[in-house]
């Protein structure tokens, strides 16, 4: 039997994919010297939550994001974010010349 995939581990996935690319863990920070308005950490991947599904996206300079993963159930983008993790720390050991176990 599997475990259940919530939103909560999916956030949790999503945190070490931006800890893995040095990215902010938050979307967003507020600007002190502008007013306390917010802006966005651009390239900081978050997660979409909208019809009873999930998406993975990523943040755009200027605002906005890009879709990275198409909508699907918890479980697939789950998936597909532990696939997005797996590929960047392959090539991160790949850079470093180390092996993978």
């Amino acid at each position: 039997m599997t475990n259940r995939i919530t939103k909560k581990t999916l956030l949790a996935r999503i945190k070490v994919l931006n800890t893995t690319f040095g990215y902010p863990l938050e979307p967003y920070t507020r600007d002190i010297c502008n007013g306390g308005k917010f802006i966005i950490n651009a390239n900081t991947y978050t997660l979409d939550c909208a019809y009873g599904g999930y998406r993975l996206e990523q943040n755009c300079n200027g605002g906005g994001s890009r879709d990275i993963t198409p909508r699907g159930s918890a479980r697939e983008t789950y998936d597909s974010i532990n696939a997005f993790i797996y590929g960047a720390e392959a090539m991160l050991h790949r850079v470093q010349g180390n092996k993978l176990a």
